[in-house]
């Protein structure tokens, strides 16, 4: 995992050795990145301190996709629970992780509201509807969802034949309606959540 400054200056590698360190999330003040790691050394969730370089265990399960607050008290992420793929969350610190979606399939692809209150992800409860025969995907993720931070509220935002996957969240000065566009032969789109301060 590697560092940059946004011209493209300042290059330096965060971590080595043998594991796959990937998904990093900065924490709000930017003194802290939580990322996933995978390998002969571990597996989990990580902490790296970018004052002191030192890293902190954070879970040692199948864990994957972090990101962390705009509020900074809790950090999401999908968890492998049997066959499942679940979202999560946790505190800094350590403390026990919270279950927040209890479906079949696989829940990925985590976004935050600005303000923290709401995550968006993508479910693959709906199954494969016809974009599986246009993109030979192996796994659906398919449409959008949102939910409180407590996992209350869930609501499902798309429902189409096409495959929606990592929803980045908004801007929190974003407050126009829907758009829409298009680049190369992919469609994108812009929703507008109606909820105060949400994505």
């Amino acid at each position: 995992m590697a560092v940059l400054n946004n011209d493209g200056s300042g290059f330096r590698w965060l971590t080595s050795g043998a594991n796959s360190n990937a998904f990093p999330s900065f924490a709000p003040d930017g003194g802290q990145i939580v990322f996933r790691t995978q390998g002969p050394e571990g597996q989990g969730l990580r902490i790296l301190n970018l004052t002191d370089h030192s890293i902190r265990k954070l879970t040692d399960n199948w864990d994957n996709f972090p990101v962390w607050s705009p509020t900074g008290d809790r950090i999401a992420f999908v968890r492998r629970t049997g066959q499942d793929f679940q979202v999560l969350t946790i505190r800094p610190g350590g403390t026990t992780a919270k279950q927040l979606t209890h479906g079949t399939g696989n829940n990925a692809h985590l976004a935050w509201s600005p303000d923290g209150s709401h995550l968006l992800f993508t479910d693959s409860a709906k199954g494969f509807k016809d974009e599986a025969q246009y993109t030979g995907s192996p796994q659906p993720y398919g449409e959008i969802f949102l939910m409180c931070a407590d996992g209350g509220g869930l609501e499902q935002l798309t429902d189409d034949q096409w495959e929606e996957g990592v929803p980045p969240g908004c801007p929190p000065r974003y407050r126009g309606g829907p758009l829409t566009g298009a680049s190369g032969s992919r469609e994108f789109a812009l929703l507008d959540l109606g909820h105060d301060g949400g994505a």
